[in-house]
């Protein structure tokens, strides 16, 4: 069956397609170890994988064949990413020595090197625009799969392990493959600018086209079932409005007919009219009513932020007890956090460290961050928070440049298309990150990462072999 899917590719390679297949769905499929440890396929495959490579490198001609064509790889393009991400784990191992809890801090860190390797391996793996659309491909089939579970989980009550209501028949909510429903909203929200630019950019087949749209309309409606407020109202609209605002400098004019808008348009309506119909026509009673409350709430959500005070030394924990309100207990977590960043000096309190700290509070029941940007600041300082954004705008401002016409049209249109798509996605992560408990091991996230990772790489790589070939073809017409 593998020779069938991945004719040309190497093992290494074929684990590491079945790996990131895995890494989506997550704590789904594994051996339960210990009550706090899940050995998961994702895992496995991981640690084989890495095996692999390390056996390859000693053994094997990878290393000498990398190094005679090092500039030439994908790799080599996004050094300063992997740079950086040893910096971060040494940072991070550094940090224990004054971090309260060494073990809370290893197993971030196990987490953390994990996720930075998964991210880091795909600009390894994908050398090639057909092993990127064969990658794609794979990740469709496993999101269509994440999507049309939730669909059925959101009419049978029926949880898988991971989450959260398993063994509960009459708990309406909606998590997929995921432990709580933030983290498959997150999800939808990654994937969805994906499916919509597949079907305006790609010259696809129509039955792959309707596949997609109607994927896309499941995802809108599992994304409707979750109820999750920051992704529903803000980071989807986020990185539709990128999708909206980037479209003239992506698209050729010749395509920007009225027809083509006019389709657009109607398709869009279209899909959230029926999802939307599809939610009051399957989702029971009770679980409307909550979507209906939570939803609602959002503007109450924004006006609960200004009920206490945001001095940060004027911060009493007595006026967020008891409240056990989602916008009160998350900023009580922001405003406690920057409290322990202060205390360590900017420093970082160490990694994981903040779940060890509000372990011993009993303010509010949530003892993550539930903000991947506060999370990284307050567990590794500043100097690491610095650059991570600075090079996390690095790679929005490439992936851009790689997407556009005026920079990239050169490029090969499946490379444009995952510029486009990455950036919409990674920008809409700007408030995504605030849904889950934790990003640290939030694998879609990684994945997406990932994916802009090698799109650079590819990007550059093919720029590189076009100068290359037109100074041989300028040296040969001078000749």
């Amino acid at each position: 069956m593998s020779k069938l899917l991945f004719p040309k590719q190497k093992r290494l390679e074929r684990l590491f397609y079945i790996m990131i297949a895995f890494s989506l769905i997550g704590p789904t499929l594994g051996i339960q170890i210990t009550d706090n440890f899940n050995l998961t396929f994702f895992r496995i495959t991981f640690l084989l994988l890495s095996a692999g490579i390390v056996l390859q490198f000693v053994w094997g001609k990878e290393y000498s064949r990398l190094k005679k064509n090092l500039e030439m790889t994908a790799i080599y393009q996004v050094r300063w990413y992997a740079v950086f991400f040893l910096f971060w784990f040494a940072y991070g191992v550094l940090a224990l020595a004054w971090a309260p809890s060494v073990a809370y801090g290893i197993r971030y860190l196990f987490l953390l090197g994990m996720m930075l390797s998964l991210a880091i391996a795909f600009p390894f793996f994908l050398r090639t625009t057909q092993s990127f659309w064969q990658m794609e491909k794979i990740l469709l089939g496993v999101f269509s799969a994440i999507i049309y579970f939730a669909f059925i989980e959101s009419v049978t009550f029926i949880h898988l392990p991971s989450s959260r209501a398993f063994g509960d028949k009459l708990n309406a909510t909606v998590t997929s493959v995921f432990t709580n429903q933030n983290d498959l909203a997150t999800c939808i929200t990654i994937a969805l600018p994906f499916l919509i630019t597949a079907m305006f950019m790609l010259n696809l087949k129509s039955r792959n086209n309707w596949f997609i749209y109607i994927t896309g309309i499941f995802s809108i409606y599992a994304l409707l079932a979750t109820g999750s407020r920051s992704n529903t109202f803000f980071a989807l609209p986020l990185a539709l409005l990128v999708l909206i605002a980037g479209v003239p400098f992506v698209i050729r004019r010749e395509k920007l007919t009225r027809k083509n808008i006019g389709k657009a348009l109607i398709a869009a309506l279209a899909a959230i009219l029926i999802a939307t119909s599809m939610s009051t026509i399957f989702l029971s009673e009770e679980a409307r009513e909550t979507i209906k409350v939570k939803l609602a709430s959002t503007f109450s959500f924004l006006a609960d932020l200004n009920k206490t005070t945001w001095d940060v030394e004027e911060m009493d924990p007595e006026d967020f007890e008891g409240t056990q309100e989602s916008a009160t207990d998350r900023k009580f977590l922001i405003l406690n956090g920057l409290n322990y960043l202060k205390d360590s000096n900017f420093m970082g309190i160490g990694p994981g460290n903040i779940e060890f700290l509000n372990k011993k509070l009993d303010v509010v029941k949530a003892k993550n961050m539930h903000n991947w940007w506060v999370e990284i600041l307050v567990n590794f300082g500043v100097i690491v928070f610095v650059l991570y954004m600075a090079l996390y705008f690095w790679l929005l401002w490439r992936l851009w440049k790689l997407a556009s016409l005026k920079y990239g049209a050169s490029a090969h249109l499946v490379i444009r298309w995952g510029a486009f798509a990455t950036l919409s996605s990674l920008i809409g992560f700007f408030v995504g990150g605030m849904a889950p408990s934790s990003s640290v091991h939030f694998t879609p996230f990684w994945i997406t990462y990932g994916i802009g990772l090698a799109l650079v790489g590819l990007g550059e790589m093919q720029k590189k072999k076009q100068e290359k070939n037109r100074e041989q073809q300028e040296l040969a017409s001078s000749e």
